[in-house]
């Protein structure tokens, strides 16, 4: 983590690059002071390192966006890091009535792109925060229900670290190869 971000007292270490983007300098400039915003409110120029090994760590990150309700316009005021393990990302497929696929079958005037949009399910995409994490243990609690804060997919940015477990469909770390070895070190230390 600590070579990963090399760090200046005078200087940030992290700069966007537009160089090579096809853009007017009106939005060059547009999009480097959104840049510099961003980087302010993360606070990333101090907290670079915290930032790094949170998602190093995990293998994801979720940061969810706060604006004024009243003035949207004036873009986000704060973001908020979220614990990743009480995140949980929601894709579920919105149910066709009966009466489409009827319509669908009855009516032969309509077109092939009009079946086809009313064949294709609608998908509905969203987070669920959980303020008390469910860990996949199997174990029962005794309390009923974990209910969550469903949060909508704009309201949350999040970077993952693009491992994906083949069998579970979890997002892994780069550090996952290393927890077994941990804990086999951890075990040894504890029967020495």
């Amino acid at each position: 983590i600590n070579e990963a971000i090399v760090s200046d007292l005078y200087d940030s270490p992290i700069e966007i690059e537009l160089s090579n983007l096809n853009a007017s300098d009106k939005l060059k400039n547009i999009i480097r002071d959104e840049f510099k915003n961003v980087k302010e409110i993360l606070d990333f120029d101090s907290k670079s390192h915290e930032i790094f090994r949170n998602w190093y760590v995990d293998g994801r990150l979720y940061y969810l966006k706060v604006i004024d309700q009243k003035k949207p316009e004036e873009g986000i005021k704060e973001i908020r890091y979220i614990d990743p393990i009480k995140m949980k990302f929601i894709r579920e497929e919105k149910k066709a009535n009966k009466n489409d696929y009827m319509n669908i079958k009855g009516n032969s005037s309509q077109s092939i792109d009009d079946k086809a949009k009313m064949m294709t399910p609608e998908i509905k995409e969203y987070f669920v925060y959980t303020p008390k994490p469910s860990y996949p243990s199997g174990m029962v609690s005794g309390t009923g229900g974990n209910q969550g804060i469903k949060m909508s997919k704009d309201s949350v940015t999040y970077v993952t670290s693009g491992l994906v477990d083949r069998n579970k469909g979890l997002v892994l770390s780069y550090l996952h190869k290393a927890i077994k070895a941990l804990n086999q070190l951890r075990m040894i230390e504890d029967s020495l």
